[in-house]
């Protein structure tokens, strides 16, 4: 398998396919929460990508310490803040943790976990605020586009705790989950369009008596 090949390649390719499967997973785990809590996509397909998704997951946590950091500290942030809430989800989310138990924890770095779960934690929370309260401008962008990780893995690579690479595999995560959030939104746009275009063409038109 190419991602096990460049994973334990340790070369500028494995560096690559870090990133692209985070951005996989990233633009995956998006689709498949709007698939089933918005009606944004295709639920057959949802169910299709999912295993997909944990495939890679696994893979990218068993041959790569960091990967698997960072990977499950994104999952036990949101366990933490009871966010896993449809089935496809905490199916996934039951087959990671008992991979993890399985590997015997596989490598995860203690510290740089701790922190991240911790700040995925403050990014859950302060989203559930910024939608639910008014808010200065700024720290609803802050917290709608979650900066608290993303702020949590830029200061462990400033300390050295984690490699730079993975701070641009994390931002290929999250910018490939608000690009599948952007398209959604786009979709349910048309969508609205079509259903009003239809709705105005039906009501203009001229009734027939048989």
């Amino acid at each position: 398998m190419l991602l096990i090949y460049a994973l334990l390649s340790y070369s500028p390719t494995s560096q690559i396919v870090v990133i692209l499967a985070f951005a996989i997973i990233g633009a995956g785990l998006k689709y498949i929460d709007d698939a089933f809590d918005e009606d944004t996509f295709s639920k057959k397909k949802a169910i299709l990508i999912a295993p997909i998704i944990v495939l890679i997951w696994i893979c990218l946590s068993v041959f790569d310490s960091v990967s698997a950091t960072i990977l499950f500290s994104i999952l036990f942030a949101v366990l933490l803040t009871g966010k896993i809430d449809n089935l496809i989800f905490k199916i996934c989310s039951i087959v990671l943790i008992l991979i993890l138990f399985l590997t015997q924890m596989l490598s995860l770095l203690l510290l740089p976990l701790v922190i991240l779960i911790l700040m995925g934690v403050a990014d859950e929370k302060g989203n559930d605020y910024v939608d639910n309260h008014a808010t200065l401008k700024q720290v609803k962008f802050f917290f709608s586009y979650r900066f608290c990780m993303k702020m949590g893995v830029l200061s462990l690579c400033l300390l050295s705790l984690l490699p730079w690479l993975y701070l641009f595999a994390f931002l290929a995560h999250d910018g490939a989950y608000e690009a599948v959030r952007i398209v959604g939104k786009i979709l349910v746009a048309h969508q609205r369009k079509k259903k009003s275009i239809g709705f105005c063409a039906d009501a203009l038109s001229p009734t027939v008596n048989e």
